[in-house]
């Protein structure tokens, strides 16, 4: 249900064409909010525009609206807005979570409405988390929120010796090699994607000592885009695991934006999409008037 979040998903969303009309809704979020909170949203962005509309846009409107709420209802979202894109003649539905809050819209049209996040990923560029240790690696992609298990590396495994004597030494320093020859591996992995698929810093997890060592391995240009480390384990998985990288994230970009520097929201509301209001000076969020694709 939901789309992948790899930049060149983003490139795969731009591309099609829908002769039947498809639905773009960006829309708040709330941990708390009832049943009713996007269905009132909804329904506040489409009376503001319906009288915009084509006969041919307010059937597609009615039509795509139910899956819009179906694909939302079991949700709960850690962001302060979504995109949900529907077509239901082609039976697609994605989902895209937003790393900013901005006026929200909805657009009916023959191609999907990307402005909103090709904006936001000016401002918030795409990460490369890799979770190691000694015998293996998670690589995920963090675009605006979205995570993305990438690759899953797995080594020579690593035994532990609890008996002493020179023979354990020997079969210990082996052990040593293994562990540095697997995470030679994973440098030359992260190495590559960083360098040849758009991200923009790196995101280190894993025992202090493995992240050590693995430093030690990064090639200069990949280890200057390491922005944070954390101590987030390998078998993490579910809401802890998008919950610690997407705050690992998170102090990265509250560490880098400029002191009152404007955040993709705020230029927004202050008037580069000019058919936009401010979410505070109506009873619902703002609205754009839909009027075509990016």
């Amino acid at each position: 249900m939901e789309a992948g979040v790899s930049l060149q998903v983003l490139t795969e969303l731009a591309a099609p064409r829908f002769p039947e009309l498809a639905l773009s809704a960006y829309l708040r979020t709330d941990e708390g909010a009832g049943r009713g909170f996007y269905r009132v949203q909804l329904d506040d962005l489409a009376r503001a525009d319906l009288h915009e509309l084509t006969g041919d846009e307010r059937s597609a409107l009615r039509r795509e609206i139910p899956a819009v709420l179906a694909a939302l209802a079991k949700r709960r979202f850690d962001c302060p807005m979504v995109a949900v894109f529907s077509c239901r003649p082609r039976a697609f539905v994605r989902i895209w979570r937003l790393a900013e809050a901005l006026p929200g819209r909805v657009t009916v049209a023959g191609a999907l409405d990307l402005a909103p996040i090709r904006l936001q990923l000016l401002e918030h560029p795409p990460a490369l988390a890799a979770i190691v240790d000694k015998s293996q690696a998670r690589l995920y992609a963090l675009v605006l929120g979205e995570l993305s298990e990438i690759g899953h590396l797995e080594g020579t495994p690593i035994r532990r010796h609890r008996q002493g004597g020179w023979s354990a030494t020997a079969l210990q320093r082996r052990q040593d090699e293994h562990a540095r020859g697997n995470l030679h591996d994973v440098a030359g992995t992260v190495a590559g994607l960083l360098e040849r698929d758009g991200y923009r810093r790196l995101i280190l997890a894993g025992p202090p000592e493995a992240r050590c060592a693995f430093k030690s391995l990064l090639p200069a240009p990949a280890l200057s885009l390491l922005a944070a480390e954390g101590s987030v384990p390998m078998y993490a998985s579910g809401n802890e695991l998008a919950g610690r990288l997407r705050a690992l994230d998170r102090q990265v970009e509250r560490a880098e934006r400029p002191l009152g520097g404007d955040s993709p929201g705020a230029r927004l509301e202050s008037g580069e999409h000019h058919h936009e209001q401010r979410s505070d000076e109506r009873s619902g969020p703002g609205h754009q008037a839909p009027d075509g694709p990016p």
